[in-house]
């Protein structure tokens, strides 16, 4: 769901080469995400899935953890110039590059949702020309796809600024993540919106830079042994 961007904020990482045997793994966590993917303190990833996870993935390398937070349009070059050796919760066509990725692994779905009493959205088409909340950074290729010129995006820079939105009458419907949605909703009592349209299911993966201080293969390995003993699901499920 990211986009490139023109320029990319400095981040203060040590540069990629090869692995020093105790090289710590540098993973992206996306200013745009939100619980239950992510929750940050003063720009700072505190909490959510992604944190759970990277540090599951150091931990089964036996190596250190370094988060950098990263603007949503600034995913790709982060990666691409290494100054971090990957994300999890992204898909191909989300980011810009060629990249090493995990099998499948996170669980979710693009649905759009509604205020009551907004017009009902049965298919994409119901769309065209209506204002739609959306994330800055994000990328909605099945809604683009559909909708092209008459998909008006209303930008706010992360989902609960958008849900706000939503809720003071600013939109009437739009695209977010089935666990977002489920997870908002859950600690948010007052916040009522209808799940008028799932249109697309899909698990995510993890994406590492072809010039990561930790070797693919290692990575991969713990990425697959974490899902094989079922570590994955069980941070999965402290948030549903």
């Amino acid at each position: 769901m990211f986009k490139r961007s023109a320029c990319l904020a400095a981040l203060i990482v040590p540069l990629a080469g090869a692995a020093a045997p105790g090289a710590d793994l540098v993973m992206i966590a996306p200013l745009n995400q939100n619980m239950p993917l992510a929750q940050f303190h003063n720009d700072k990833l505190s909490g959510g899935i992604l944190k759970d996870l990277d540090e599951a993935i150091a931990q089964r390398l036996g190596r250190g953890i370094v988060h950098v937070s990263v603007a949503g349009e600034q995913v790709s070059e982060a990666l691409a110039t290494g100054k971090a050796d990957g994300i999890c919760y992204v898909r191909p066509f989300w980011i810009d590059g060629q990249y090493d990725w995990s099998q499948p692994l996170i669980p979710d779905a693009e649905l759009v949702a509604s205020v009551q009493g907004a017009p009902p959205v049965r298919s994409l088409a119901d769309l065209r020309d209506r204002p739609v909340g959306t994330v800055a950074g994000y990328r909605y290729p099945r809604v683009e796809q559909v909708l092209g010129l008459r998909f008006q995006r209303s930008e706010s820079p992360t989902m609960e600024e958008n849900l706000r939105k939503l809720m003071t009458g600013g939109v009437r419907h739009t695209v977010i993540g089935k666990a977002t949605l489920a997870y908002q909703m859950r600690i948010n009592k007052t916040l009522r919106l209808r799940q008028d349209l799932v249109f697309a299911s899909f698990k995510a993966q993890c994406a590492f830079s072809k010039t990561a201080r930790v070797p693919f293969e290692e990575i991969n390995q713990a990425i697959n042994g974490l899902i094989d003993d079922g570590s994955v699901d069980q941070i999965l499920a402290r948030y549903r």
